[in-house]
């Protein structure tokens, strides 16, 4: 741990990975201190993780970092699979890029989770506020009425002290000790297959296929040789090999020595004589599992800690990095004292549902690769369409990525009916609990209302609420808290918004709609008071 790192702060974050700085750089523009403690010695080594999807780019556009994410990426067309008997040989078929829509200003991501830790690490470079501690890990946090203590190691010195903080958040992984020190259990199976990832360097310039495919499968005409799902990490040189190796236990004959590995990649690529380096190998377990509360009290779970899911999907890193987006603020309003306590609750009703729903998605698409596997090792071609066209409900998740709504204390319902989420399709909706939607505010397409959150409240009305402005102004005095008001320009049709034009909706700092009222009250300065002391008192 660095000498200058204090030994009280505000929040402190346990797991520097993607959660972790993801959640310190967010506390930095929350203006909030924090100490980020990372057990490894720098960001990880290895691709793990593989794509942000939209919710999270839009997230990276906010803190100015989506262009540098998306530069360490793959091109937009990429979010194809293929299916293959090797990457040089017969094609069995690929799927089809998502259509991009225009109802988000960004739009995801293929990249790796390496990548990804850099640039978060990279903004968080001179914070005067986020402080991150590599080679330190967390071995005990305890809590009470005022506080949390959490006693930390570097790995480097065996040096033994203690963090006081008001809070604390587990960002520690799948195998949290933090989250077993709070004695909360995992729901769900913890073991669906074991995996072997085999992390190389190789030149497959050659390939067509590898300009174009975050992912290959390989399926070989030999039933008794592996069959892998070849990721595309970086468009260039650098391959992750991804094998089921068994179902509760590694069913090998024996290890694979790096020898073996070396072997199995060439034949997959049907390149005989092909140059392979062996960057990393490890083996680890599949789970479909969600903890039984994200919180403890002075003590939030997220990301991997929090939830565990099949990476068929992408949605691991992408929910880890929205469970920091829905927990900052309110850790942030209460630490201010402009939200009560309470504020809090609304973090495990919020984000526990989401990870559910993701747990399942996942899961889903685990089945429909399998079902994809048996349709080409059938050699029935049409039973091989009818898969592989299923297999774009994987990758065309739009719907799953920005249609979850919350459901607490900090949402205030109107009565009207949640409408079922697709997976596939977004309808965007200005209804309580929803992200607010996403309207290009000039010509230039360079601003979206999705740009007016992050740090206050904001008020949005129809062009003829101008009573509500001054409410607005009268309530924040009142009530002391960030409250801002913006206008809403005419929207397209489609847009879902309903307020009219003389309504107006509350939204969160984390774009998130509070409070819908579509028509003027007789009293809006009575109507907007109660609403938000409802939320945060």
């Amino acid at each position: 741990m660095p000498s200058s790192s204090p030994a009280s702060t505000s929040v402190v974050v346990i797991g520097g990975g993607p959660v972790g700085l993801a959640m310190g750089l967010l506390l930095h523009r929350h203006q909030i201190h924090c100490v980020v403690v990372e057990k490894t010695p720098g960001t990880t080594d290895n691709p793990k993780s593989r794509g942000c999807w939209i919710r999270t780019m839009e997230l990276f556009r906010q803190w100015g970092i989506e262009d540098k994410i998306r530069a360490r990426g793959l091109p937009d067309s990429s979010d194809v699979f293929v299916f293959v008997e090797n990457m040089s040989g017969h094609e069995f078929g690929r799927t089809r890029p998502e259509p991009r829509v225009d109802q988000s200003p960004a739009w995801k991501c293929l990249v790796a989770q390496d990548a990804v830790e850099e640039v978060l690490l990279e903004a968080l470079r001179d914070s005067p506020y986020t402080t991150v501690c590599y080679s330190t890990e967390s071995i005990q946090v305890e809590q009470d009425a005022d506080g949390v203590s959490a006693q930390v190691r570097s790995t480097e010195t065996g040096v033994v002290r203690t963090i006081r903080a008001k809070y604390a958040i587990a960002c520690d992984g799948a195998g949290s000790q933090t989250r077993r020190q709070l004695d909360i259990q995992m729901k769900g199976p913890a073991n669906l297959a074991v995996m072997a990832n085999d992390y190389w360097r190789a030149d497959l310039s050659s390939i067509p296929m590898t300009r174009d495919a975050a992912g290959i499968r390989v399926i070989p005409k030999d039933p008794d040789a592996p069959s892998s799902m070849i990721l595309n990490t970086n468009g260039r040189d650098r391959w992750l090999m991804v094998s089921q190796i068994g179902i509760q236990e590694d069913e090998r004959p024996h290890p694979w020595t790096d020898e073996d590995v070396i072997q199995i990649a060439r034949d997959q690529t049907g390149i005989a004589d092909l140059d392979v380096q062996i960057i990393n190998r490890s083996l680890w377990r599949v789970s479909r599992q969600v903890a039984e509360t994200f919180r403890r009290g002075r003590v939030f779970l997220a990301g991997d800690s929090a939830h565990r899911f099949p990476p068929t999907g992408g949605f691991g890193l992408n929910s880890g990095v929205q469970d920091a987006h829905s927990l900052a603020w309110k850790l942030a309003m209460v630490l201010r004292g402009q939200a009560s306590e309470r504020l809090l609750d609304s973090y495990d009703p919020e984000r526990r549902p989401v990870a559910e729903a993701n747990a399942d998605f996942s899961v889903g698409n685990r089945f429909r690769l399998e079902h994809m596997q048996e349709a080409c090792i059938s050699g029935n071609e049409d039973r091989i369409d009818f898969w592989t066209s299923d297999m774009d409900n994987h990758m065309h998740s739009i719907g799953q990525s920005l249609g979850f709504s919350y459901v607490s204390g900090a949402v205030i319902p109107d009565g009207t009916v949640k409408q079922p989420l697709n997976s596939r399709f977004y309808e965007p909706s200005d209804r309580p609990g929803g992200r607010f939607p996403h309207v290009w505010l000039d010509t230039a397409r360079k601003h979206s209302t999705l740009d007016w959150f992050e740090r206050d409240f904001v008020l949005i009305t129809g062009v003829l609420g101008d009573a509500w402005h001054e409410a607005a102004r009268t309530v924040q005095s009142r009530l002391e808290v960030p409250l801002t008001t913006k206008v809403l320009p005419a929207a397209p049709t489609d847009a879902g918004i309903h307020i009219g034009l003389r309504g107006a909706v509350l939204v969160r700092p984390d774009g998130h709609v509070a409070w819908r009222i579509p028509y003027m009250p007789d009293d809006p300065v009575e109507a907007l008071s109660a609403a938000l002391g409802a939320i945060l008192r």
